[in-house]
């Protein structure tokens, strides 16, 4: 009889492991149909993706080639891409691994930290908190200082650089994403790691969550072989085409100034053991990572970044925290020369996904897959996403003719523009002229000055695009300063001459 009871116990296991696998089977295929029409639709060169269920990775995948150039390589949930924004929430967690083991709490002000720190009102450098530093309302304009890596400043020069930015907004007022400050973040990692943040990474999130391929591009951009090749993705007529991205210095350059919000290279598997740590509450393979109260934090939200009738969006530290009547959905997409990338998490569900791509221009594909996703593990089919992602993209963006502004007022005479004007931790911009016309350089950037108005001309910076470059006359000086447009105003720099 015992024996009888045996058997039938073991049977039933074996039977409900069989539909367990069965089911999660289903759901793969499911899932791969998905991903191989939302890839053929949008004419993706690569993608590589993981979803995670209940603990573990349910299906993971790679699609397309590194690059269509000799030496492509199929992509496999092994090949590495440049994860952008999405990097945020990786610094965010590393922030509160520090909190865990030193004396740094989120409700610290920074300049109890960082002494140095300054920006441009000194109540709101007296006043700024861990907490606010990732949130973006700090009163900056959106992408505010996310020009200055195109002039050659690097990451600890636009940390000081902050002082001098003034704000657009009222402190705490207004949503306006950022990169910048996620600089001073890293600040406060190096200082109590004793490490850069580039090592402090790989330390205290990589390895214990068994992210052996992640790494970040400062130590890995050029060199490493299993990084797939950047593509711009655009809209042609009624297709969508993609090309191989040359402009990798540029790339580079801009990355590796704001790397702890955008420079992190990692795979669909490593981003698997990251999903997972979250889904548990800060805790790996049994191993706790980040302590419950400060992984918590991560996701308490700190900014309304925008609603409508049935959704409200709000910014927590380094997520977004998407709230509406079919639950919660935590999310970050990230986007930067030739890669992009959405990672989510959807709490009630023990779900979460990494879809990564190496096609720069719009997150409209893999918002495709998530919104079908969760869909298909809710057993609810409320809408088409897949159509109205790719109906979205593909309505017609034709922009009326631009009309040349013809000059109202005409320049003073050329000569009287060129000199040295300095502002402190800037630097100098030289102005010459060369066979008549008017050049323009700071540090790396150079480039022909072209009039625009009176004393206002345009200057094309290599990633950056048109500058606007504006010159101030004096009181016994016909030019005295100038300064160039960046978004928020950045003050004046002086001609050499008029500072004696």
């Amino acid at each position: 009889m015992e024996t009888n009871k045996i058997i039938f116990r073991v049977l039933m296991m074996l039977s409900f492991a069989v539909t367990s696998l069965s089911a999660v089977g289903q759901s793969s295929s499911e899932i791969d149909e998905l991903c191989r029409t939302v890839f053929k639709e949008w004419n993706l060169p690569g993608m590589s993706i993981v979803v995670v269920k209940d603990g573990k990775m349910v299906f993971l995948e790679g699609y397309g080639k590194s690059t269509y150039k000799p030496g492509g390589e199929d992509i496999t949930p092994d090949t590495q891409f440049v994860i952008a924004s999405t990097s945020k929430a990786f610094t965010s967690a590393l922030l509160a691994t520090v909190m865990d083991k030193y004396p740094v709490k989120w409700s610290d002000t920074v300049v109890n930290h960082l002494p140095d720190f300054r920006l441009y009102d000194p109540w709101v450098t007296a006043n700024f908190l861990v907490r606010d530093i990732m949130v973006h309302k700090t009163g900056f304009n959106a992408y505010a200082a996310d020009d200055l890596p195109h002039f050659g400043y690097n990451r600890d020069e636009i940390y000081t650089l902050l002082r001098h930015i003034e704000p657009t907004h009222s402190f705490r007022t207004t949503y306006a994403y950022n990169n910048v400050l996620y600089t001073v973040s890293a600040k406060i990692i190096e200082k109590y790691t004793g490490m850069s943040w580039d090592d402090a990474i790989v330390k205290n999130i990589f390895t214990p969550l068994q992210m052996n391929s992640s790494t970040t591009g400062n130590r890995s951009y050029f060199t490493s072989t299993k990084l797939a090749k950047g593509h711009r993705h655009y809209k042609d007529g009624d297709s969508i085409k993609f090309a191989l991205r040359e402009d990798t210095q540029n790339g580079y350059r801009w990355l590796s100034a704001i790397a702890p919000a955008g420079f992190v290279i990692s795979t669909a598997r490593d981003m698997g053991n990251w999903l997972k740590m979250h889904l548990e509450g800060g805790v790996f393979n049994g191993t706790r990572v980040i302590s419950k109260e400060n992984h918590s934090y991560l996701f308490t939200p700190q900014t309304i970044s925008g609603w409508d009738s049935t959704t409200v969006n709000n910014y927590a530290q380094g997520w977004t925290i998407e709230q509406s009547s079919s639950g919660r959905l935590i999310r970050h997409t990230g986007l930067a020369y030739g890669y992009t990338a959405l990672v989510g998490m959807v709490p009630e569900l023990k779900m979460g996904f990494a879809i990564l791509t190496n096609a720069g221009n719009t997150t409209n594909p893999h918002l495709a897959i998530a919104r079908e996703l969760i869909e298909m593990y809710r057993g609810k089919d409320e809408k088409n996403w897949r159509e109205h992602y790719l109906s979205q993209f593909m309505k017609s963006t034709a922009r009326g003719a631009t009309r040349e502004a013809k000059d109202s007022v005409a320049p003073k005479r050329v000569e009287l523009y060129t000199g040295s004007y300095f502002k402190e931790n800037f630097g100098d911009v030289r102005i010459s002229l060369k066979e008549g016309r008017l050049f323009f350089a700071l540090k790396d950037a150079s480039g022909e000055l072209t009039h625009k108005n009176g004393d206002t001309f345009n200057v094309n910076i290599a990633g950056a695009g048109n500058i606007e470059v504006q010159f101030f006359p004096g009181i016994n000086i016909p030019i005295e300063s100038l300064t160039f447009k960046i978004g928020d105003p950045i003050g004046k720099f002086y001609k050499r001459e008029s500072l004696r």
